[in-house]
């Protein structure tokens, strides 16, 4: 009887190797000291490891690879946009500075192939390389990007001149106006006329009185920024004062008569704004809060002086 379990032992065994190695069972060579110190058992054990492999296998095929692929699917439809442009300011900038020429070229034409409306400053900042055609690419890119605001503008200004009453018409107007002369594409007089067409929308949009109080507000607030830009400090001051008027219980008017007064070099002006704030108990949001006790530690500093 123990001649026989042994005969079969080893059977077993060599059975059991031999399907391991054709590769008709499937379960990995570890399985073969189990299954030749524990007689018999050791080789069911086999079997019952197979069984389970091969169910999860079956699960695997029909559940897990065709979830695989639709998540393929999904992540290649988000990967195609065209993002990459974002990545490039960071490398570009590097590049300028290594002086690689091969590798400022091919960021800078990657650049040209996205929204170069991002990058105006890295664009910029390219002119100014020794490399010719650096320099050239990133020209070319600025004034296409100057030739699309223009048309825009100009297709918009008709428009709205079309009829001037449209707050479509005039908010599409507005809205390009403002990102070109944001953009850093314009200088010198270029960009102060069209400040100044952007001065006249605003006070066409104000005049028109017809809006939310937070559309006013934002108004108000654009046209005594651009006012500021400018250097036409009379229309500042208006401003700034119809804001305290329509508004005096915030803080948006007395802010702009101090951004006033610094531009001014008013310290009288920025004095008495903070007595009004402190008198009314005007509330102040957390960056207002700073200026006002940065000015007001400037204010205490000039009495001890004195």
């Amino acid at each position: 009887m123990l001649l026989f379990l042994v005969v079969l032992h080893c059977v077993l065994c060599l059975a059991a190797f031999l399907l391991l190695k054709t590769g008709i069972l499937k379960s990995g060579s570890a399985i073969m000291p189990v299954v030749f110190f524990i007689p018999v058992f050791g080789f069911g054990c086999l079997f019952i490891l197979e069984w389970e492999s091969h169910g999860d296998q079956e699960s695997k095929k029909e559940v897990g690879i065709e979830k695989l692929k639709i998540n393929d699917e999904i992540h290649r439809s988000i990967l195609m946009e065209e993002e990459p442009a974002r990545d490039l300011i960071v490398p570009l900038q590097e590049a300028l500075l290594i002086n690689d020429a091969a590798t400022r070229r091919e960021l800078i034409m990657d650049i040209l192939y996205h929204d170069t409306g991002q990058y105006v400053d890295v664009l910029n900042n390219a002119r100014r390389n020794d490399d010719v055609e650096v320099v050239h690419y990133a020209t070319t890119a600025m004034v296409e990007l100057q030739k699309d605001y223009e048309d825009r503008l100009q297709a918009l200004r008709r428009a709205w001149e079309e009829d001037k009453s449209s707050q479509s018409r005039s908010g599409a107007y507005l809205q390009t106006l403002e990102a070109y002369v944001d953009s850093g594409l314009l200088e010198g007089n270029m960009k102060r006329n069209r400040m100044l067409e952007l001065k006249e929308l605003l006070a066409d949009r104000i005049s028109r009185g017809t809006l939310a109080e937070a559309d006013e507000r934002s108004l108000y607030h654009r046209q005594f920024s651009n006012s500021l830009s400018l250097e036409e400090f009379g229309v500042s001051e208006a401003c700034a004062e119809h804001v305290m008027d329509r508004w005096p219980q915030l803080e948006d008017g007395y802010l702009m008569q101090i951004q006033l007064g610094i531009r001014l070099r008013d310290p009288d002006r920025i004095g008495r704004m903070l007595e009004l704030i402190e008198k009314r108990g005007i509330y102040l949001t957390p960056g207002a809060r700073k200026t006002v006790e940065f000015w007001k530690k400037d204010e205490d500093s000039h009495d001890i002086r004195e």
